[in-house]
């Protein structure tokens, strides 16, 4: 989504967006999204969280413009955990078969 929406009636100011630049690597992804997940977790104190961890940010996919690997998307997972919340981990995109 675009930086400018953030959620609509209820869910208002409930949907944070943050744009990344393609070719983002794992060491790039890790320096945002670790900060970002610490102050949502901070700010809205969630009693369970779901994680979609969509395939298509995987290097090689191709319609995907990232370059993370399945490492990666593995310490993203981990670092969602550390905050010990009921977790729900979601699967999608992914558009290269192999």
């Amino acid at each position: 989504g675009d930086v400018l929406d953030c959620g609509y009636a209820e869910g208002k100011n409930y949907a944070i967006n943050f744009p990344l630049n393609d070719g983002m690597d794992d060491d790039s992804f890790r320096s945002i999204f670790r900060p970002v997940i610490q102050s949502i977790m901070e700010r809205y104190a969630p009693g369970a969280v779901v994680l979609q961890c969509g395939a298509d940010s995987l290097s090689g996919d191709r319609l995907g413009c990232f370059n993370l690997s399945l490492k990666g998307h593995a310490d993203c997972v981990d670092f969602v955990r550390s905050f010990n919340v009921p977790l729900l981990v979601l699967g999608g995109g992914g558009y290269t078969l192999r």
